[in-house]
């Protein structure tokens, strides 16, 4: 999915949930910051002088992201309430580095979609704690073609209430942890950066109006 359709399904996903009725049913379009640790790659250079290293770091640099996620409450407990929810977050063309050098990849995108379970505190009050988890699928792209690494959710954040009661404010932040994706490097003499099999935080920290 490219980031140009990404952004306009997430719209028509927001613009075609408002008539829903508000009473169990919740909708939003959240906004922010982007961050992800850093990958590794087995190393394809071949080095010149010793020692060689095996592995090469690769960094992701801090982007925007936009989400949208679609709720459904089948319980109230009055104290807690428990909804079904699905989250929707993109992060188009995040730059990719391999310190010390210069930018070697400024295309790299990926996609969240993570059925989960929310739990709501005090959901009938002006501020109301939640925190959600769940699993998925992450799609990444990194300019020559797209894969699909399963993923894991797992977030929370506050519902603010205002004087428009169908509006409100939220805060929040999801980590989408998956396995490394394949970042697309090829380097001297066509040998390609096979990512090392380890875990990958995708930090999305941001809030709706």
């Amino acid at each position: 999915m490219s980031s140009k359709s990404f952004l306009i399904s997430l719209i028509l996903l927001f613009l075609t949930s408002l008539p829903v009725a508000a009473q169990k049913a919740d909708v939003s379009f959240v906004a922010g910051r982007a961050f992800a640790t850093d990958g590794k790659v087995f190393n394809g250079i071949i080095c010149i002088t010793a020692p060689c290293p095996n592995t090469l770091t690769v960094q992701t640099g801090d982007h925007y992201f936009l989400a949208g996620t679609v709720g459904y409450r089948f319980a109230n407990f009055k104290l807690a309430s428990l909804h079904l929810e699905l989250p929707i977050a993109g992060v188009p063309s995040a730059p990719i580095t391999i310190p010390p050098s210069a930018t070697v990849l400024e295309k790299f995108s990926s996609v969240f979609i993570t059925p989960s379970v929310r739990v709501k505190l005090a959901p009938n009050a002006p501020l109301s704690p939640f925190a959600s988890v769940g699993g998925g699928w992450a799609r990444y792209n990194n300019g020559a073609d797209t894969h699909t690494k399963p993923a894991f959710q797992i977030g929370g954040g506050v519902d603010i209430k205002t004087l428009i009661p169908a509006l409100g404010l939220r805060v929040e932040a999801r980590d989408y942890i998956t396995g490394q994706p394949d970042f697309g490097l090829v380097f001297a003499l066509g040998r390609a950066g096979t990512p090392v099999n380890e875990r990958r935080h995708n930090l999305l920290v941001g809030g709706r109006f």
